[in-house]
């Protein structure tokens, strides 16, 4: 190598280095920033029904929380949620949002993540978390997400890179499961996993309940738009109810074992969807709008998701859990039992058997307390990162899904590492316009 060769590797090797340097700078001083008792930055990406929760509690969490920029896929939305926290009285002075940070359309998440928030709440459709958290993480930014993060084991996968960065970058990430941060069961856990019940053998949980919201024609909304807007119904941007509300049940299976299962059996089906006159005729009323007063192709508009899936998920030491969930009429059932070789518990507040105990202590609200424990890991230097954890619990619900949709049997091994099912739109591809409509499953769909 010549004397001027190995000028160009220094210089290029230098400029690399600068580059580096000023991201990580600009990764430190929102850290810097938000350490100790000062300002904390918040911005808010989506803003439905549980982005406007979840920014209020960030608001009551901590007297230092300033919410400085909003963004959602719709204006209408945006600015609703402006005017709405600019007229609460209780965040009087702390609500900070200029006409300039009010950010939508569908690379709203890449616009939020240019401006200068020291944490972002997401609340957006599951099935642009991954991408929406590189961006956040990428910026700087720590992060309240909801749950589920990812539709497909792709988007898990980019979860766990966003937890990795977040982890070198000092950043924190906490997530919606927010039965973790229930004191109650966090002290039950702990005798749990001390093997107050033995060693665990088999349990049970369940998220099964009556039908959930259906939103039709909005004027002036492109297919896509309404899509999204109505995202619980479709696969590819909910996972299906057993990732959208079911992961909280899965999630506490998964906190007993300490980990995922190592194995994946399921069956499941759709049928009440497919003639419930409350869901049926505003489909029909939207296939019209898009079809020319047609409503010959009224089925897709209906949604692909599933009624019920019932899935054994089994854990690495042979233990096999029941996992129920899914909407139709009648009774609900809904929680959690864990059976040991000593006792059993109902994973939320007591043990039975050799150990018996029932927590008496202070009781907290889960939702409020996880935004508690966030702002305070983050002043305290201390991030929490529950980004792996969630994106594994997130996994483990489509691992349900794929192998009720396929009836096929697999391992954890596979479905993390080997898996090449990837059903949500590259970002470029999404903008107003026709919908992206799926199969619903036949049971025995090919196995990605």
């Amino acid at each position: 190598m010549t004397s001027s060769d190995k000028d160009k590797q220094k210089k290029k090797k230098n400029a690399t280095t600068a580059v580096g340097a000023v991201a990580l700078a600009g990764s430190v001083a929102h850290v810097a920033h938000a350490r100790g008792s000062g300002k904390i930055k918040v911005g808010l990406l989506g803003c439905g029904g549980r982005g406007n929760g979840a920014i209020k509690q960030s608001l009551q969490s901590d007297p230092g929380i300033e919410v400085i920029a909003v963004a959602d896929l719709f204006e209408s939305k945006v600015r609703g949620t402006r005017d709405s926290l600019m007229r609460n009285k209780s965040f009087e002075g702390r609500v900070k949002i200029d006409d300039d940070h009010l950010f939508w359309g569908f690379d709203c998440h890449e616009k939020i993540a240019r401006c200068e928030a020291d944490l972002l709440c997401m609340a957006t459709a599951p099935a642009f978390r991954g991408r929406q958290m590189l961006a956040a993480v990428k910026a700087g930014m720590s992060i309240f997400t909801e749950k589920p993060v990812a539709t497909d084991p792709a988007g898990c996968r980019e979860v766990m890179e966003a937890s990795r960065i977040a982890k070198q970058k000092g950043l924190a990430i906490v997530c919606g499961t927010q039965r973790r941060h229930e004191f109650g069961r966090v002290e039950l856990m702990k005798r749990i996993h001390d093997g107050q019940i033995g060693e665990l053998v088999g349990g049970q949980c369940y998220w099964y309940g009556g039908g959930i919201w259906y939103r039709g024609y909005q004027e002036g909304w492109s297919e896509l738009e309404w899509q999204c807007n109505n995202w619980y119904h479709f696969n590819w941007l909910s996972g299906d109810q057993i990732c959208e509300q079911h992961i909280h049940n899965i999630d506490i299976m998964n906190w007993c074992f300490d980990g995922p299962p190592a194995k994946f059996t399921a069956v499941g089906g759709r049928g009440w969807r497919s003639y419930n006159s409350k869901q049926v005729g505003p489909a029909k009323d939207v296939c019209k709008k898009y079809n020319n007063g047609s409503d010959a192709d009224w089925e897709k508009y209906n949604g692909d998701i599933w009624d019920h899936i019932f899935a054994e998920l089994e854990y690495p030491n042979g233990a096999r859990c029941l996992s129920f969930s899914g909407h139709s009429p009648g009774n609900g059932r809904g929680g959690e039992k864990i059976v040991g070789t000593k006792g059993t518990s109902n994973c939320s507040n007591s043990i039975d058997g050799e150990n018996k105990w029932k927590y008496e202590g202070k009781h907290v609200n889960g939702q409020q307390q996880e935004h508690i424990d966030l702002v305070k890991s983050i002043r305290a230097g201390k991030p929490l990162n529950e980004g792996r954890r969630i994106a594994e619990s997130t996994l483990t619900a489509i691992g349900a899904r794929m192998a009720a949709c396929t009836g096929r049997t697999f391992s954890w091994n596979w479905l993390l590492n080997s898996s090449k099912l990837d059903i949500v739109p590259k970002q470029e591809d999404l903008k107003a316009g026709p919908g992206i409509f799926h199969s619903i499953a036949t049971g025995r769909d090919d196995l990605v």
